[in-house]
């Protein structure tokens, strides 16, 4: 159903933002350096890339798309055993067939990718694919092998990019001149050999397969993207967007594919959610809204259930929370989902309807105790019912999501405070500022969490490192101010 919707429409992308994320990590930490990258540094490189994505590109921070991103991606991550890395993952909204992953573990998500998948088990193969290049350390190679680029001419090269206002305001054709000179060495700098694409699948493979995922579903991403021309019709820099030789991969995973299926090594588990009703959530919130509404009646026409979820969805994108109630209630006589019974718990919530959404979420969290954006959901509910404890509860379950969710630890800050437990409040206060790039409310609520928390040294210390981050980006992007 959903297919069509997106069959014609062209990918736009700003290529000289995208360009600043590759030499970011060039610039940043040159391979010129007589060691290897420590997992600290790479850790910075993660954090430093976060926050160009986050300046220069919006992100979704829908919560069911999130929590069923990461679902997905953490049953990738249990097959990998013993690392080093926190794996982090993001939802960029661009209609950008593309995914990448950067060094500390952030692994980034285009919708444009979401949206040409048919299945979970594809969305995995992606997962496994950029969660093997962060454990095979390809990235780290690569910037320790680019010793040969001028690094000092690669460095101005993301200054005019900076000054040209590639996010905001600069002139066009001083994008375009650095975008162009930068794409070739990019290439030269990151681009992943033949040898680390062959043991990004191979490990790929091995942890689809692990994970309860068919096989197939790999082959079948990697042919979609082979169709697309994935290779050879875009201009965003290699390392974001292209692999090479996709037509001889697709082949070989194939046959890989099909030994793995005559051996018949391990049955294949049920998917982690429901697939098309998250895709459903992109359409009815990101889409052209008279796109998405036909897209929905059509859908519903055909028989799909998750059309009725999702015209539901579009109703509560457009403020109709009564007509959003009915076709929430009409698509859970169908499909047993949480995703369905958050959506109509929120909707009962703006309908001022607080006790209704609550038994509506215990119901969610009785098919999945999991379910993070329940949890979130509920808290709000519980904070208004004045169970603020409760709240908090709930809300501790899922502080891990913050760093994709900043809103978890906004309301973590605000229900603190309301229990006169302050230092946590303005704790979660800074990390919720910096994530949105406020710096000086972020160092201000830092400082008072620093003075008021006791109980907990490694806080303490994270806050000290988090505050000397911000007072040197402070200085140098000239913001005044305490």
């Amino acid at each position: 159903m959903f297919s069509a919707l997106f069959s014609g429409r062209k990918i736009r992308v700003a290529t000289a933002v995208l360009t600043v994320l590759v030499f970011s990590v060039v610039v940043l930490f040159p391979a010129g350096t007589d060691a290897g990258l420590t997992l600290s540094e790479e850790n910075k490189i993660g954090r430093q890339v976060l926050e160009q994505v986050r300046k220069r590109m919006p992100l979704i921070e829908d919560g069911e798309v999130l929590t069923y991103i990461r679902s997905v991606a953490n049953r990738i991550t249990k097959q990998i055993g013993t690392t080093p890395y926190q794996f982090q993952f993001f939802v960029i909204d661009q209609p950008v067939p593309n995914a990448f992953a950067v060094p500390g573990g952030y692994i980034f998500m285009f919708r444009g990718l979401i949206e040409m998948m048919a299945t979970e088990g594809e969305l995995a193969s992606i997962f496994a694919h950029e969660l093997s290049h962060i454990q095979a350390r390809h990235i780290h190679r690569r910037i320790d092998d680019s010793k040969v680029l001028n690094v000092a001419a690669l460095a101005g090269m993301v200054a005019g990019i900076f000054l040209g206002g590639a996010g905001g305001g600069g002139s066009s054709a001083g994008q375009a001149l650095a975008a162009g000179s930068m794409a070739a060495s990019a290439s030269a700098a990151l681009h992943y050999s033949r040898a680390h694409e062959m043991e990004a699948d191979q490990l790929g493979f091995r942890y689809l397969c692990a994970a309860g995922y068919d096989p197939a579903d790999m082959v079948s991403i990697m042919h979609k993207m082979d169709q697309m021309k994935w290779t050879g019709a875009s201009r965003i820099p290699s390392y974001l967007s292209t692999h090479p030789a996709m037509g001889e991969r697709v082949l070989y995973l194939k046959e890989m594919a099909k030994k793995r299926k005559a051996l018949s090594l391990k049955p294949l588990k049920q998917p982690v959610g429901d697939f098309q009703l998250m895709k459903a959530v992109l359409i009815a919130d990101y889409a052209d809204q008279e796109k998405a509404l036909d897209c929905f009646q059509a859908g519903i026409k055909e028989g799909d259930k998750a059309a009725i979820f999702g015209l539901g969805r579009f109703y509560l994108r457009q403020g109709k929370c009564e007509d959003a109630v009915a076709q929430f209630q009409e698509a859970a006589r169908y499909l047993q989902s949480p995703f369905i019974l958050s959506a109509l718990g929120a909707a009962y919530h703006r309908l001022g309807k607080l006790e209704e959404a609550r038994k509506i979420y215990q119901s969610a969290l009785f098919l999945d105790p999991s379910a993070s954006i329940v949890h979130y959901r509920l808290a709000l509910v519980l904070q208004e019912l004045g169970q603020k404890s409760d709240a908090i509860e709930h809300l501790m379950r899922i502080e891990e999501l913050a760093p994709m969710f900043p809103e978890v630890d906004y309301q973590l800050g605000i229900l603190f405070g309301q229990v006169n437990k302050l230092g946590l409040a303005h704790y979660h206060l800074g990390r919720y500022y910096e994530s949105k790039q406020n710096i000086k409310l972020a160092i201000m609520h830092f400082k008072k969490a620093k003075g008021l928390i006791r109980e907990s040294p490694s806080k303490i210390e994270e806050i000290t490192e988090t505050l000397k981050t911000l007072e040197k980006y402070k200085k140098e992007a000239g913001i005044r101010g305490d």
